[in-house]
């Protein structure tokens, strides 16, 4: 195909552009007719398709807390089935990144957590689920994507070894599923861009590591034409891999095997992946499909009961039948779901606790979510997240009315069609509907935020049966006590959230929030909170709750997984992708390591905390986390027996001895030799093992020599550490159940690791 095709041929599959006649996706490239090679439908995001008619899935971070592989492959298969059914042939997602910074702004949408080995593991078999329907995949962002404070002029100052042990594994993942596509990020890596950075792109990732498939731009990331140095494909245009390429080629600058290369990096996965065999799929008449459906929705139900993650339970979980219970907090009736940005999914609908607490309980609720046809007279939720920046999206649409201020442009945007979820208010006169959140555009004055429409509010008359469920959603700490006392149990629900573009500012959940659950946990005992976070957040009032969960982002089914969960339907096994703290900043950053001094060309990260930060640094420095990784708690219990290492295999047995079937997520922890400098245990195993009530299994984590090795920068591979290894079994990195040694003797200079 490459001998059939033109200088000029080629070139248009190296930069985006637009195709005649079709809009909604976030990129493209056209096709090139003559040939046959069909366009390239590129769209958001990592959780679900950014668009009208789609599955709002659970997050990324979300899915993580599952630490289940097969519910991490269901979760892609549905995604890929979504994307293929709107006509979009890569998926840009997964979200890849490792949570160095608990204040990153995009954790939420990253499914390694703050462990590189878990985002090794788990990225598999999402990969694979997304290209097994069809779509490629889009690894991202490559590489250190570690803040949005500044996201586009921040400069990470990382050294090789640490950017291989800790922020390479989980790409390296995506490398062993055979990913089709990476993205390059924003930030600069030790001055240079990441989309121009040769050591990174060329060297790194693709001589070293072996990525064969092409790496796209993050959109505006492309600073020069910078092919030579392993960039393959400009996003959304083609400004510097258009005609200044093709010029470049003619002057002798870049070689026609230079640009053969990156055209058969991007043709051989249309190939291999099906594209060219569903041109009639490609033709952008697929955009406007709504491909959601009892199957997905159960997927994002299933998912998010998998990865729901109870922290503390005194006895209060599961509730027992007939108990009256009261729900408290807004998000019992209009839940927080999903972040904001490229990561969010406008919801068809969203399953309320109230609502799914309520049919549990055989009461009855009226319908939630929009009636076809769009989102009519339905009451509307507005956030505002962005001041001085336009929600720039197509397709996007001028309403006509008197607008006095930004809330009454989302209240018109929602209320318009059940397609629009964010706005920008410009004036009165002004305001923009947008189907998502597009590339955003700094400009005094706009407004932006995001609009959805909830369920609506009981018609007059008799209310409906609720069968012992009632719900306080005010902000009196006083009466939110009063109905606590009045009930058996009381949920209380507390949220916060987090956006593509900035940083949170605190890890703490909003002031009213938590003088609400301090008054609800003294006046009843059997209070359950219920959290709603995008990455790591503060809890001062464990100690007085009842129980402890945590849903991170759980998608628009929300309401079902949680009363799954509450009630013992889903035998909660979730596990904490990363380190919940006593206080913010608990890890001590510095200001040169984040978010760092301003400097001519931005904010400096210089990560000289190396490989010692999330439960490491916790480790390094006996501080105990308020919950730890890998942390969660199931309505069984378990035992764990008999330990034996043989070679570098390590054997145990767990034991169901609750009086309810579960599962058990045990987690095998390294302890290198104190020479290899590295921190005092570190992740290398974990499997999701389900037992009924007195049952037992043999579980064996089947180590080899890339794992128990560093990264050698003068040999630029992995080199075997050989000594004694510490080996700790257990629930998590702090719940260490059986301890034992290991000997490695590979004397071999370099292996192969992660793989």
């Amino acid at each position: 195909m490459i001998a059939k095709m033109t200088l000029d041929e080629k070139i248009s599959l190296l930069h985006g552009g637009k195709i005649p006649g079709q809009a909604g996706y976030v990129g493209n490239t056209p096709p090139i007719d003559r040939l046959g090679i069909p366009a390239l439908n590129l769209n958001d995001g990592p959780q679900g398709f950014r668009s009208g008619g789609t599955t709002a899935f659970p997050s990324g971070l979300t899915a993580a807390a599952s630490w289940s592989r097969e519910a991490m492959g269901a979760w892609g298969s549905a995604m890929g089935e979504e994307f293929f059914g709107k006509g979009a042939n890569v998926q840009l997602g997964p979200g890849l990144c490792v949570a160095r910074v608990p204040h990153n702004g995009r954790n939420f949408e990253y499914l390694s957590g703050e462990d590189p080995f878990l985002g090794f593991e788990l990225v598999q078999p999402v990969i694979t689920g997304i290209q097994s329907k069809g779509v490629i995949a889009n690894a991202k962002h490559w590489v250190v994507n570690n803040q949005e404070t500044d996201r586009s002029g921040g400069n990470e100052v990382v050294d090789e070894r640490t950017r291989w042990e800790m922020y390479y594994p989980p790409f390296l993942g995506a490398i062993k599923a055979e990913v089709g596509s990476v993205m390059c990020s924003y930030n600069r890596i030790n001055g240079i861009y990441s989309c121009s950075n040769n050591e990174t792109l060329a060297v790194d990732f693709k001589a070293r590591a072996g990525f064969e498939g092409w790496v796209m731009s993050d959109w505006g990331a492309t600073h020069n034409m910078t092919i030579n140095e392993g960039l393959d494909q400009e996003m959304p245009g083609g400004r510097y891999m258009g005609k200044t390429l093709e010029a470049a080629v003619q002057a002798g600058q870049v070689s026609t095997a230079k640009v053969d290369d990156s055209v058969s990096r991007i043709l051989t996965q249309m190939y291999k992946f099906g594209v060219f065999d569903h041109m009639d799929q490609w033709n952008g008449t697929a955009h406007s499909n709504d491909v959601t459906g009892t199957a997905h929705s159960t997927v994002a139900r299933n998912v998010s009961a998998a990865a729901t993650v109870l922290l503390k339970n005194a006895g209060v979980l599961p509730i027992k039948a007939g108990s009256k219970v009261v729900l408290i907090g807004s998000d019992a009736t209009n839940p927080t779901v999903h972040g904001g940005g490229s990561g969010s999914v406008a919801p068809t609908y969203i399953i309320s606790p109230e609502a799914a607490i309520t049919i549990r309980n055989g009461g009855q609720y009226p319908p939630t979510g929009p009636p076809a046809g769009g989102g009519g007279g339905l009451p509307v939720n507005c956030t505002i997240l962005d001041h001085g920046l336009d929600y720039f999206v197509t397709p996007s649409r001028r309403v006509s009315g008197d607008f006095a201020e930004p809330m009454d442009c989302c209240q018109a945007c929602g209320k318009a069609s059940g397609t629009w979820s964010a706005f920008t208010y410009i004036s009165k006169a002004e305001c923009w509907c947008h189907q998502g959140i597009g590339t955003k555009r700094r400009e005094p004055g706009y407004v932006s935020g995001t609009c959805r429409n909830v369920a609506p509010t009981p018609p007059p008359g008799p209310a409906p049966s609720t069968n012992g469920v009632s719900t306080y959603t005010g902000g009196d700490p006083t009466a939110a006590a009063a109905a606590a006392a009045a009930a058996d149990v009381a949920v209380v629900f507390v949220s916060t959230t987090s956006s593509e573009g900035s940083d949170r500012k605190t890890l703490s959940f909003p002031d009213e929030q938590n003088a609400i659950v301090a008054a609800v946990t003294k006046a009843n005992k059997k209070t359950v909170v219920v959290m709603l976070n995008p990455g790591a957040v503060l809890t001062p009032w464990t100690d007085g709750a009842g129980a402890v969960l945590t849903m991170f982002m759980p998608g628009l089914e929300m309401g079902n997984a949680l009363s799954d969960v509450l009630y013992g339907d889903v035998n909660p096994s979730g596990r904490l992708p990363l380190t919940f703290p006593n206080v913010d900043n608990e890890q001590q950053f510095t200001k040169s390591q984040w978010p760092g001094l301003p400097v001519a060309t931005g904010l400096e990260s210089t990560y000289s905390e190396k490989l010692s930060f999330g439960y490491r640094w916790y480790d390094a420095h006996n501080v105990v986390p308020k919950y730890a990784f890998g942390h969660g708690l199931s309505y069984a219990e378990f035992e764990y027996s008999v330990l034996s290492i043989t070679g570098l295999n390590v054997s145990f047995t767990v034991k169901n001895v609750g009086g309810v079937a579960g599962s058990e997520i045990p987690q095998l922890y390294l302890g290198f030799p104190t020479a290899a400098g590295e921190p005092p245990k570190v992740l290398r195993g974990f499997e999701k093992v389900m037992l009924e009530a007195g049952a037992s299994a043999t579980v064996t984590f089947a180590l080899n020599s890339g794992f128990l090795s560093v990264w050698d920068v003068e040999l630029h591979g992995w080199a075997p550490v050989q000594g004694s290894f510490g080996v700790h079994v257990g629930a998590s990195s702090r719940d260490i159940r059986l301890t034992g040694t290991m000997t490695h003797a590979n004397a071999a200079r370099t292996v192969e690791a992660w793989k």
